[in-house]
């Protein structure tokens, strides 16, 4: 009987330990986020003189995201992208540039940085933000774990092609803002190993800038709205499920 007991004990204690290998990889009860899972945080949006912040009412981001913004938009135009990268336990920064100039008013020292010294970010943006995510990447490159660019437009000798740095590339079929060379200038400063997606859209629907079609931009599309909301929601889909990758490897 006692060596049946024994017996019993014993599985009950390797299943307790299976269990917890299987279900505690990380341990949060200090706050921390597992990124591994599909997350569903509240969101608060909040800003200063110097950036727009969202970030997961509860618990303590380990991950964040950096992103400038294309030529003249504003920063609500990337709400989308702010709050479904915030539900899964991202901080996102967007800073604020005068004019939605990221590159042509480029800041040298990125605030968030210093302001969130425990937060490892990626960085990332659209368009002439894609070439100011480019430009940061190159210079801090030991702060930045990977890159994220939509539609990216590069200059002067920006390149992250060898500095081993994860990279995400989405483009948009009918993108009639940049041009043919202007695509694959970009593409030659980026890794070899990238990971890249075409999407259906066109160039200004990685914002939600012209979601009602009542805007004309360098004759950029055109795409319905039924595209214009698809091509956000893989935009979505895709950076999370490579921020995921890189973050649980």
């Amino acid at each position: 009987m006692k060596r049946s007991l024994s017996i019993i004990l014993s599985i009950l204690l390797l299943l307790a330990i299976s269990s917890c290998l299987i279900g505690c990889d990380k341990d949060t009860s200090d706050g921390g986020i597992d990124y591994s899972l599909n997350n569903n945080f509240e969101v608060s949006c909040t800003e200063d003189n110097t950036s727009i912040v969202y970030s997961p009412t509860t618990g303590t981001p380990e991950y964040g995201l950096i992103f400038y913004v294309g030529t003249a938009i504003e920063y609500v135009h990337y709400n989308y992208l702010g709050e479904a990268l915030a539900k899964q336990g991202y901080l996102v920064v967007i800073p604020k540039v005068t004019a939605g100039l990221a590159y042509l008013l480029y800041n040298e020292n990125e605030v968030a940085f210093t302001k969130y010294p425990n937060v490892k970010f990626f960085v990332g943006g659209h368009s002439q933000g894609g070439g100011a995510a480019v430009r940061r990447a190159q210079e801090n490159v030991d702060k930045v774990q990977g890159v994220i660019l939509y539609a990216p437009l590069c200059y002067g000798s920006d390149s992250i092609r060898t500095l081993g740095l994860p990279t995400l590339l989405l483009e948009a079929t009918k993108d009639g803002v940049l041009t043919a060379d202007m695509k694959s200038d970009a593409k030659t400063r980026l890794p070899d190993n990238r990971t890249e997606y075409m999407l259906e859209g066109c160039h200004m629907s990685f914002s939600s800038l012209d979601d009602d079609g009542t805007l004309s931009f360098f004759k950029d599309g055109p795409a319905t709205a039924e595209v214009k909301a698809e091509q956000k929601s893989k935009t979505v889909n895709f950076t999370m499920a490579f921020m995921k990758e890189v973050v649980t490897k």
